[in-house]
């Protein structure tokens, strides 16, 4: 079994940007900001500069200044640390099994130790199944 098993977990992040769009496939800019379009600080002196010059031309742009929502959903995958000290993250490598990178354990997706797939048997007049 790995240690410190962390489970698979569903995460979703909302984020906001500021929109200046020139018109229906003519680009424009966006920037992030939070929900009342409060712009989130800048990374980039050019981003600054852009967003200054948004500001200052209103009439350039056909969507001025809207905030436009993003939702990101996705899947944050199950994990935990191998007897040999790897972080091991538990995904459907073969079989619904994962192998540690380092010492070559395997894994189900819910961090149970496994033999090697050489060693798993099956019946052959199930063939069809595999």
């Amino acid at each position: 079994m790995l240690h410190n098993y962390v489970p698979a977990e569903r995460k979703t992040e909302v984020s906001y940007d500021l929109s200046f769009l020139y018109g229906e496939d003519h680009g424009g800019f966006c920037f992030p900001c939070d929900a009342t379009g409060k712009v989130l600080p800048f990374r980039y002196e050019e981003a600054e500069r852009n967003y200054e010059y948004c500001m200052a031309h209103p009439e350039e742009f056909e969507t001025f200044a809207e905030v436009m929502r993003f939702v990101n959903r996705y899947t944050e995958p199950a994990h935990g640390t191998c007897s040999c000290g790897e972080e091991v993250e538990l995904y459907d490598q073969y079989c619904g099994a994962c192998q540690c990178p380092k010492c070559g354990q395997w894994y189900n997706l819910f961090g149970q130790s496994l033999v090697p797939p050489e060693c798993w048997e099956h019946d052959p007049a199930e063939e069809e199944y595999w």
